[in-house]
């Protein structure tokens, strides 16, 4: 945690250390439901992908306020792409990405990757499990334009900067002495 902290992620000056550590496992065919991380954490979350590859996929919101007979409320419809997540990686979700659009790991065994350069030449085909990857090149995926990948058994260390944290005594609250 003080390495990433280190890396100012929660505040310009460095006062704000990672103070929340998440660790999941996701066996492959498992994933996470599009959502929003909520108001209780800074607006910066860091997660370390190990063992298996990843892929974090984004989509906008849903509008409330827009009319349901002209906006969808598909997640497939309001899907804009995908990030790459290495194994041994440290990725970064900050600023819009992480207070506007929802974020989730869609659940399957195998993923499709498609350079997002070559899906804006033929945005017409719709692939199934595909995702369209949007940090190929710094990911080193090669100069191949696809490629079908395998899930594997993935752990993610999820690390935050909680600004409010409460002491709460414990023995107070079990009413232990």
């Amino acid at each position: 945690m003080d390495h990433v902290s280190e890396l100012c992620l929660f505040d310009n000056n460095n006062n704000n250390k990672a103070n929340h550590v998440l660790v999941n496992e996701y066996e492959p065919g498992q994933g996470i439901f599009p959502h929003h991380d909520g108001p209780l954490y800074y607006p910066v979350v860091a997660t370390i992908n190990l063992n298996s590859y990843g892929i974090l996929d984004f989509y906008e919101p849903l509008d409330t306020s827009a009319d349901p007979q002209t906006k969808s409320t598909l997640f497939n419809d309001r899907y804009i792409g995908s990030v790459y997540l290495k194994p041994r990686s440290l990725n970064i979700v900050t600023e819009k990405m992480y207070t506007h659009y929802m974020h989730g790991i869609t659940e399957r065994t195998t993923d499709l990757l498609i350079n997002y350069e070559d899906c804006l030449k033929r945005p017409e085909e719709s692939v199934e499990n595909a995702a369209v990857i949007h940090n190929w090149t710094a990911s080193d995926l090669g100069s191949i334009h696809s490629q079908l990948c395998h899930r594997g058994k993935r752990v993610s260390v999820t690390i935050r900067y909680v600004p409010n944290v409460s002491k709460i005594n414990w023995n107070n609250l079990l009413c232990r002495s």
